[in-house]
């Protein structure tokens, strides 16, 4: 029963906080997902989840826009609303890890609580061009999870289980590049949580084979993928904004906006800050043999790295690593509050008073302080951007929608200007990216005259014009 009404107050607690998101139309990189993964194809969704070495570009996001567009056509609260069922889920996966972890019932729940909704991700909540993080976590925590209940239970994985876990991985590295870290992470959990004794190369030959082969099975596959990112036919190191900075000033750059993110807006520039929450975060994983704490210390640590040499990768990205930081956030807060309860018992005046009482009462504060502050964040900080978002995309969209265009296949069609301003990230590809859904025709060819540098003879032969007046969209010819 217990069980069951913290199920409910955690889906009350996230939809409180995320249902506004389903009035926000589509961003631009969301158009620009969805015309790159439309043109592919169904086919290509398919047969791109197996090369890893050709290093294409996350072609798990597919498995989620193009079922979507299928059925719902360019209405961005279906992708909404599908998000927000992979949220949730995600919530449910964290807590049967935390739980295979052994971080206890109490610290379990809480920590599926701080997922539900972390302002310091705010854009993971409303902007839905994170997907790829989303579902990165989804299978990287799912295959965690498959995993650390096999072992839990003192037996290794069998070849089903193997097959299950190698599989959910490769999702999740077709997902995002987070992933790549895994393999890692095994090794980290076989180290806390089964620690092998290595006194010769026998032993570490017999460990490769039993303990450690589905370490080493990942970590070829995370090569592989590595090899595609770096040297496929079209490897996203040459795709801007994915140039690695490796400096110190970078990495305390990302440090500094990374902790801040996780602990909801404290600042931590410098680094003397840095290394003071680092050296007492490393205290609270070392001060007790618990497992779970040291585990968690590793993964906050390695999961970010894929990301911590490039620029302005905080916020949303950060939600691989917030696994880890919310376990071990929400088993330190347990242990206070059950010292602060057993302090507490020891009052005169509160004598008689149950301790599990005063506990509950202890965690609800906590929950309440939490609720607060991730209230009072997004009011001030998310809400205005949640207004921005996609505004000048949602207005096309219904423009499209209100002139109601068709054309014939294997049409040429061009659109004379565009709404959209000129520091518009895109700069008009928004246009092109509608119309061409609009269509949903791969035979029919969208010029923009000044991104095609059309002649006027070469206008006069096309099918269909359009243009924007006044904000309008009305067909010229």
């Amino acid at each position: 029963m217990r069980r069951l009404a913290a199920a409910f107050f955690l889906l009350a607690y996230f939809l409180h906080f995320s249902w506004d998101r389903l009035q926000v139309p589509f961003s631009a990189d969301d158009l620009m997902n969805l015309d790159f993964y439309w043109k592919r194809g169904p086919g290509w969704m398919i047969e791109s989840q197996f090369p890893l070495w050709q290093g294409l570009y996350r072609p798990m996001g597919a498995v989620f826009y193009l079922p979507l567009f299928q059925g719902f056509g360019l209405n961005p609260a279906a992708c909404h609303v599908a998000l927000m069922l992979l949220l949730l889920a995600n919530a449910c996966l964290l807590y049967r890890l935390a739980k295979v972890l052994g971080a206890g019932e109490l610290a379990a729940g809480l920590a599926a609580l701080v997922v539900c909704y972390h302002a310091g991700l705010s854009a993971l909540y409303f902007y839905t061009g994170f997907v790829f993080d989303v579902l990165c976590f989804f299978f990287y925590v799912g295959a965690l999870v498959l995993y650390a209940g096999v072992r839990s239970r003192g037996r290794l994985l069998g070849a089903w289980e193997t097959a299950a876990f190698l599989g959910l991985f490769l999702c999740a590295l077709n997902s995002k590049e987070m992933a790549l870290t895994l393999p890692a992470i095994l090794l980290v959990y076989e180290w806390n949580y089964h620690r092998p004794a290595l006194a010769s190369r026998g032993d570490l030959l017999a460990w490769l084979r039993g303990p450690g082969r589905v370490a080493l099975c990942a970590a070829g596959m995370s090569l592989l993928s590595l090899y595609g990112k770096l040297f496929g036919p079209d490897p996203l190191l040459h795709a801007a904004g994915y140039r690695p900075i490796f400096s110190l000033d970078q990495f305390r750059q990302f440090q500094t906006a990374a902790l801040s993110d996780l602990l909801l807006n404290q600042h931590y520039s410098g680094w003397p800050k840095i290394l003071a929450m680092w050296a007492l975060l490393l205290y609270l994983a070392w001060r007790r043999d618990r497992p779970v704490l040291r585990f968690c210390w590793w993964f906050v640590l390695l999961t970010p790295l894929p990301v911590a040499f490039l620029e302005h990768r905080t916020g949303a990205n950060l939600y691989v690593p917030l696994a880890g930081m919310a376990i071990f956030g929400a088993v330190i807060f347990v242990d206070l509050a059950r010292a602060l309860a057993a302090v507490l018992a020891r009052e005169t005046i509160l004598r008689r008073v149950d301790r599990r009482v005063l506990l509950a009462v202890t965690v609800a504060a906590g929950v309440c302080f939490w609720a607060h502050r991730n209230g009072y964040l997004k009011e001030w900080l998310i809400k205005p951007a949640m207004a921005r978002t996609g505004k000048a995309q949602g207005e096309m969209v219904e423009q499209f929608r209100a002139l109601h265009p068709r054309v014939a296949p294997g049409s040429r069609v061009a659109i004379l200007n565009d709404p959209v301003e000129p520091h518009d990230p895109l700069n008009g590809l928004e246009t092109y990216f509608i119309a061409e859904l609009w269509f949903r025709d791969r035979s029919v060819t969208v010029y923009l005259p000044r991104l095609n540098r059309l002649a006027p003879e070469e206008l006069a032969r096309m099918d269909h014009l359009f243009a924007f007046e006044e904000g309008k969209l009305v067909e010229v010819r």
